[in-house]
């Protein structure tokens, strides 16, 4: 080959190279339009475009799993209070038993103690009968003796003689002295016995009386401990239903918990399930062309054999046609499809807001869409040749944005991804 045709065969590369750079920054550019991803410009300059980072497999899991772990301490927590309210509860049922069964005692005692008044009253109400008629003994027999003394007064001694001086004999006489003296005896004696007899009743009044005060006293001690039991069972039923109502509000919790916790599980599994047949770390970096480590063209400028100079914003790993292509690491799908001079790419965004550009597959080999979340080497499409490529391999590269002409800012992959 002449010179002049080699010369054109490298200008041909280049302007190869240079238009695939250039329609890959331009669709790029397109897409990030579609997603809402704006361009900052400065008014004399250009700034760099910032994604925003989305969240990794990685950092959700962790999250989702810190959260559950938070929730079911949180449980615990919950269920111990619990526990100790239906324990305070418990006791608290107790002590409004005792206090009811103090109440139901000492209401016995007070009915008790009423009937022994009502007793006492009654005995009372009976002795005063007793009495009374006693005393109308007293005054009837008084009466007689009144009458008989003033019968005899009136009469004069003349009287008297003459019932012991009409009499017939002396025997007779001695008769009727004796019968006078026995007249006055019983006199005596019936007054006396009916003074003692009323004596009898005054002391059993008194005693009756002072029994009656004495239950009456018993009575008001009885209802005032009464009272105060009544008093201290509605504190602690006032107090019952207080805890009453924490627990309930303590059960309401651990509910919403039980909810949450629930939610995160599905999520965690979900997650999880996502990960598909993936069995690796869920973060970290890993090769993307796992078994196949050459790079026929680096990072960085690299130089033709005309004296020029250009800079590769990858790294070209060469690999058999249908090679699997995993994800350098976790992040989530911004584009997967068509792509001028890459044929077809997948953009990924990992969680630290870096983007992964994986070009030159064919569209039948790409595994995953838009939205979706891969992980730390899970096979997201296959080698191929598609677009602008001299044979099969991946060109990866790694950018934190991109620049005002729409080409990514990249970095070297090697930083990340290893040799």
């Amino acid at each position: 080959m002449s010179k002049e045709s080699r010369r054109e065969t490298v200008t041909c590369e280049r302007w190869r190279i240079h238009g695939e750079r250039y329609i890959a920054g331009i669709e790029v550019i397109l897409f990030s339009m579609r997603r809402g991803i704006w361009l900052v410009l400065a008014a004399f300059g250009a700034s760099t475009v910032v994604l925003q980072p989305a969240l990794s497999y990685a950092d959700k899991l962790s999250d989702a799993k810190k959260k559950a772990q938070d929730l079911q301490q949180q449980e615990k927590s919950t269920q111990a209070k619990i526990s100790q309210l239906k324990s305070q509860e418990q006791t608290l049922q107790q002590q409004i038993q005792d206090l009811e069964d103090k109440i139901q005692s000492l209401q016995v005692s007070i009915a008790k103690t009423q009937a022994d008044i009502d007793k006492r009253t009654a005995e009372i109400n009976q002795l005063k009968e007793k009495i009374e008629e006693t005393q109308k003994q007293i005054d009837e027999q008084y009466g007689v003796l009144a009458d008989r003394v003033r019968v005899m007064y009136e009469a004069g001694q003349a009287s008297y003689l003459d019932v012991l001086f009409s009499s017939t004999s002396f025997s007779d006489l001695l008769d009727r002295l004796e019968l006078l003296e026995r007249i006055a005896k019983q006199d005596k004696a019936v007054l006396e016995d009916i003074r003692a007899k009323k004596q009898q009743l005054d002391a059993e009044q008194q005693q009756l009386n002072a029994q009656l005060a004495q239950l009456q006293s018993q009575r008001q001690v009885l209802t005032q401990q009464k009272q105060q039991q009544e008093q201290a069972q509605q504190s602690q039923q006032k107090l019952l239903a207080q805890v009453h109502a924490q627990r309930v509000s303590e059960e309401s919790q651990l509910n919403s918990e039980n909810a949450a916790l629930k939610s995160l599980q599905k999520l965690i599994a979900q997650l999880e399930a996502e990960q598909g047949g993936y069995t690796g770390p869920a973060g970290g970096w890993t090769w993307p062309v796992p078994g196949y480590r050459t790079i026929s063209s680096g990072y960085g400028w690299r130089n033709w054999s005309d004296g020029s100079r250009e800079f590769h914003n990858g790294i070209d790993i060469p690999a058999p046609l249908g090679t699997p292509i995993v994800a350098a690491t976790s992040g989530k799908v911004l584009y997967a499809g068509p792509a001028s001079g890459f044929g077809d790419w997948i953009v990924i965004q990992s969680s630290g807001g870096l983007l992964e550009i994986y070009g030159h597959m064919y569209a039948y080999q790409i595994k995953v869409q838009p939205g979706q979340v891969v992980h730390t080497g899970q096979t997201i499409a296959a080698v191929g040749s598609n677009g602008f490529s001299t044979g099969p391999h991946l060109h990866f590269t790694i950018a934190t944005g991109f620049d005002s002409s729409g080409f990514p800012v990249s970095v070297d992959p090697t930083k990340y991804v290893g040799r």
